[in-house]
């Protein structure tokens, strides 16, 4: 018989884990990783079932923090003078005095209690961050996309594309009312303007960075498509394609 079965009950358990251990050392490595986490199934099943909450975060588990503890407490010197430390940065003295607290994670098993002070920080930032983050982050993301907007196409204030004049886009939508362009999307637009009111965008919002100062952009080469203002840029549902957009001389 093996030797571990020669030894006591009480015995066989723990030799017969090592010598499955021994027998997974010279397994290849996916085997391994396979092995351990069989190994930490069954202590979960041997100590019984245990909770989300209850379990080490390496298990699958992580304890939620139901509670902020408080505030730390003041400190003081052996005469009974409030305890300083060295700050190498400014403390600023604009009126605000919020303070914001948090538990942070340090390494894996620890947490510190992290607070922000109004008297860190500049004035603007102070004022912004004196409002709950729900508050402030719809203002912000729509500061930041105005910005973008505005610096990506500044570039191109002034210039005006012969594409987006009057005249060609006119003739933009003769070459579609003659090739029959999107027939499906006007009959559907065409629809769903019948069941009611429907604010439909490709009809009312521009499409062209330029429109701003495209108003009054002609082409004097193309006459027979003259408008006095910018029309649709494309076919309307409402447009008749058996009348041409080209205009009579």
């Amino acid at each position: 018989k093996p030797f571990w079965l020669k030894q006591p009950f009480w015995l066989r358990v723990p030799l017969g884990r090592l010598r499955d251990e021994l027998v997974a050392s010279r397994l290849p490595r996916p085997m391994l990783v396979l092995r351990a986490r069989q190994l930490a199934l069954q202590r979960l099943a041997d100590g019984g079932r245990r909770g989300v909450a209850t379990s080490a975060a390496r298990l699958g588990g992580h304890p939620p923090y139901m509670h902020m503890p408080p505030a730390p407490p003041p400190e003081f010197e052996p005469d009974g003078t409030p305890k300083k430390y060295p700050l190498h940065q400014p403390i600023w003295d604009h009126g605000y005095d919020w303070e914001h607290w948090a538990l942070m994670p340090a390494g894996v098993f620890h947490t510190v209690y992290y607070g922000d002070f109004a008297q860190d920080y500049p004035p603007y930032w102070a004022w912004l961050q004196k409002f709950p983050m729900w508050v402030v982050t719809p203002f912000l993301t729509l500061w930041a996309i105005t910005t973008m907007v505005v610096f990506q196409n500044a570039g191109s204030i002034g210039i005006k594309p012969k594409r987006y004049t009057i005249e060609w886009m006119q003739a933009t939508k003769e070459r579609e009312r003659q090739e029959n362009t999107n027939p499906v999307t006007r009959y559907l637009d065409r629809r769903r303007t019948e069941r009611g009111g429907t604010w439909i965008a490709q009809y009312n919002l521009p499409w062209h960075p330029y429109w701003i100062w495209m108003t009054q952009s002609h082409d004097p080469d193309y006459p027979e498509y003259y408008l006095p203002k910018p029309g649709s840029p494309h076919l309307h549902y409402t447009d008749s394609l058996t009348t041409p957009f080209v205009k009579d001389e």
